[in-house]
């Protein structure tokens, strides 16, 4: 069955283990019965192993993904912190991509830890475990007559059906050796101690996922004030990241003081939790014993001083449980609602990086700027945005960036027009920086890395076309051209060519004899193209101001530019026809 494989950008035929996510089908069909799809639609996973699509009669499976959308991911703050980004997103604001502040509510303790606490302070837990309630088990069993204490119901029926149970026989009867008896046996599973037990279950679950969610945010706190105070960063990078975070978290500059609190006293719930687990009433209840999470109305949950504490807390353990069940088509409706989520994420990071470059002036009201002699758009569609330089009505390139949902794929293996982005790890690796095209809001340099990427992107368009060349044009309109620029411009056979940028006045004499020349529309378009894009070398990528003409050094084989302003320094190197450029910013923490 034939595929749109997004990651590689190409047409594929439908692998035998799907990866969620990653395809978009080409024909109308129906996934495993449920799920009607469209044209274009991406196959997402429904939580079953089988991936059956109409017209298809190929057996084939989905790959094992933890982190698939509407599963139980490994890292369900992520999702919550795209979500929330989004949400904001979708109420008309442009919100800080990095941690947003709708996390907050992670760093104190939630109404259901501060039950549990209280719970264990009071000693109710303990005092369960300790002295639980018990029932009075029988258990049958067939003893020597010196141990029976209690008969059973057909214990004589059994003596005389079994002559090996027998002492001896007498006239008047038999001498019995055995007997069936009744013993006696403290019952701990009775209803309400399974309750504890799976108490104790739910809310050691709990805690573990609660510990990796605070300890996320507070390595995130410590991560921001290392940033903050870095010498080794260069300042505008700095300023840059700080200032989104402190977007989101303008309100609470303590967060990450009382996420340390938090952490250490879940830690504290955690080890009290856990000694109910390893001794007491915990170890004498089956653990396949299983409870539905309504609980019934017994005497004891109601009455007893200290099981009548078990419902409320138990309430509290499973809320919102009812809803982690769900359909195939349920979970399949989530894992797209999850995808276009973070297609919408993805965007904004686009969005924010074109608003951080100081190579285009971008307009995020009408999504669009010019860049150089072009325009430059943004545009979406599903699960992915793109980037098109158009010359009026006619494409010159487009830079796609698509979000992926679960993978990894290192930024060298990414094409110059091409970018896959991606919410979930495969890696269990922390990629901080998002080296593996891991973008998420807990990263901090998210924004710059999509802008590094929208940047080369454009700076490429320039350079391949470096130095700018036009020929033929008219024998006076090229004298005219040189006397004004001198040696800032080329003669080249019957034609001119451009490799560094004008000064202002001599740019707009030029551009006024070539405007009034008698040149053909065409030859005056490609001149000015020309001039605009020498013009755009003078433009520092780093800070957005003009460079010296005096500090910028061009020829055909290169140029080299230094920017008086911030120090950085840019050059290029044509070799072989192929351009090679580098860039090297000002010293790092340079003021």
């Amino acid at each position: 069955m034939k595929v749109w494989d997004r990651y590689s950008g190409a047409d594929a035929e439908l692998p035998d283990i799907v990866e969620p996510g990653r395809f978009q089908v080409l024909a109308p069909c129906t996934l495993n019965g449920h799920a009607l799809m469209n044209k274009g639609d991406i196959l997402w996973g429904d939580g079953n192993v089988k991936c059956a699509l109409t017209g298809d009669g190929a057996n084939r499976t989905f790959a094992p993904t933890a982190n698939e959308p509407g599963s139980d991911s490994p890292n369900a703050l992520i999702d919550e912190a795209v979500g929330a980004v989004t949400d904001q997103i979708e109420a008309g604001e442009l919100p800080s991509p990095i941690m947003p502040s709708q996390l907050e509510k992670h760093v104190d303790l939630l109404d259901f830890e501060r039950m549990l606490a209280d719970l264990l302070d009071a000693g109710h837990l303990q005092s369960i475990s300790q002295r639980p309630r018990l029932d009075m088990r029988y258990d049958v069993e067939v003893l020597p007559v010196s141990r029976a204490r209690r008969l059973s119901a057909d214990a004589l029926t059994t003596l005389a059906s079994n002559s090996r149970d027998w002492s001896r026989r007498r006239i008047t009867g038999i001498v019995p050796a055995r007997l069936k008896a009744l013993v006696s046996e403290d019952e701990h599973a009775i209803y309400e101690n399974v309750v504890f037990a799976r108490l104790v279950d739910r809310v050691l679950a709990l805690l573990r996922s609660r510990i990796h969610e605070v300890l996320q945010l507070l390595e995130k706190h410590q991560q921001a004030k290392l940033l903050s105070d870095a010498q080794n960063l260069d300042r505008r990078l700095r300023q840059d990241i700080c200032t989104l975070w402190g977007q989101s978290f303008a309100d609470n500059p303590d967060a990450g003081t009382r996420a340390y609190e938090t952490y250490e006293a879940l830690i504290r719930l955690q080890g009290k939790v856990k000694q109910l687990q390893h001794k007491g009433l915990y170890t004498q209840v089956p653990r396949k014993l299983n409870l539905p999470i309504a609980l019934k109305n017994t005497n004891i949950l109601q009455h007893d001083p200290r099981y009548r504490h078990l419902r409320p807390i138990w309430l509290r353990a499973h809320s919102g449980a009812d809803r982690e069940v769900k359909t195939p088509h349920q979970k399949f409706e989530a894992a797209k609602e999850a995808g276009e989520r973070y297609a919408s994420y993805v965007e904004l990071l686009v969005r924010r990086a074109l608003s951080a470059s100081a190579l285009v002036k971008w307009n995020d009201a009408a999504q669009a700027t010019t860049f150089g002699p072009w325009e430059l758009r943004l545009a979406g569609q599903k699960g992915h945005c793109y980037l098109e330089l158009v010359d009026g009505a006619t494409p010159v390139d487009r830079l796609t960036m698509v979000a992926g949902w679960h993978g990894r794929l290192d930024w060298a293996d990414q094409r110059d027009n091409y970018y896959v982005f991606f919410c979930h790890d495969s890696e269990p690796t922390d990629d901080g920086v998002g080296d593996a095209s891991v973008l998420h809001p807990l990263q901090f340099y998210s924004v710059e890395r999509v802008r590094l990427a929208i940047e080369n992107w454009l700076l490429k368009q320039v350079l391949r076309r470096y130095p700018f060349h036009v020929s033929p044009i008219p024998d006076d309109l090229q004298s005219a051209i040189l006397a004004a620029a001198g040696t800032k411009v080329q003669k080249a056979g019957h034609g001119v060519r451009f490799f560094e940028p004008l000064k202002p006045n001599v740019q707009l004499e030029v551009e006024v004899t070539i405007r009034r020349s008698a040149a053909n529309e065409l030859t005056k378009k490609r001149l000015l193209e020309s001039l605009k894009l020498a013009q755009m070398l003078g433009s520092c990528r780093v800070c957005g101001h003009g460079i010296s003409p005096s500090a910028f050094r061009g020829s055909d084989h290169g140029f080299r530019a230094d920017c008086g302003n911030c120090g950085a320094h840019w050059m290029m190197k044509v070799s072989n026809g192929k351009p090679a450029h580098d860039h090297a910013p000002s010293g790092a923490g340079a003021d």
